[in-house]
């Protein structure tokens, strides 16, 4: 249970830069302009190039420069790192088919002032979760009967991640209601993995560094450097 306490340790400390982000937000909110540009308070966006899944994102102003995103996406494939056992080297990513789940949520501050909201520069903290169901036997055990000596039960592969990073960007109107943007974030990502029976196989196949690691479970942090694009439509 060791484990399990310090990942609720690690998502508080994610969490509270997000909290006191929300305080500033609101103090933001009773300052400002209210004046929103109720002709485009809405995006309804595709994001076309995030890797392994289909994301689509509803963005909405909250203030003349606020606004708030969230994203919803279906995951299919991801990577593991790919262990050749009889080399006894790690010979790079290896693609995984996967069932997943990602939910991802932001707050934006615009900042230009010859644009309107939410057109311009913005920059502001991003908050994500991702759940993801591999296929089974997803490290490539030889399937042997349980009578085999040499016989090993390794359970479905289970992850999850919670992420935190901040962005810079810009958003563009395209013609009357249609939007582009194009963006960067930088931040990290905390993985629990867990597999009944996996072991070693858990940080031999897993990308990240392993900082708890356990017959069943481990958890692991990943740097995360994101490019964004997205095409939309503004209402």
């Amino acid at each position: 249970m060791e484990h399990l306490r310090w990942l609720v340790f690690a998502a508080l400390v994610i969490l509270s830069p997000i909290t006191m982000a929300q305080v500033q937000d609101e103090e933001v909110l009773d300052t400002e302009d209210k004046v929103i540009n109720t002709a485009h308070d809405r995006i309804i966006k595709f994001r076309p190039f995030d890797l392994g899944q289909v994301s689509f994102a509803y963005e909405k102003l909250r203030s003349s420069r606020v606004s708030n995103e969230l994203g919803l996406g279906y995951i299919y494939t991801t990577y593991l790192k790919d262990s050749d056992e009889g080399a006894g080297f790690i010979t790079g990513p290896e693609e995984k088919k996967v069932n997943g789940l990602s939910v991802r949520m932001s707050q934006r501050h615009y900042t230009s002032n010859k644009k309107l909201a939410p057109f311009g520069f913005y920059h502001g903290p991003v908050f994500g979760y991702r759940l993801l169901i591999f296929e089974r036997n997803v490290f490539g055990l030889d399937q042997l009967p349980p009578s085999d000596p040499n016989y090993r039960f390794v359970g479905r592969l289970y992850q999850n991640s919670i992420d935190l990073s901040y962005q810079i960007g810009g958003q563009f109107q395209l013609g009357k209601h249609f939007t582009t943007e194009i963006g960067l974030a930088l931040g990290g990502r905390i993985k629990y993995a867990r597999s009944v029976g996996a072991d070693e196989l858990l940080t031999e196949h897993i990308i990240g560094h392993a900082v708890v690691a356990e017959k069943n479970s481990a958890i692991f942090l990943v740097p995360l450097p994101q490019l964004n694009f997205s095409v939309g439509y503004s209402f």
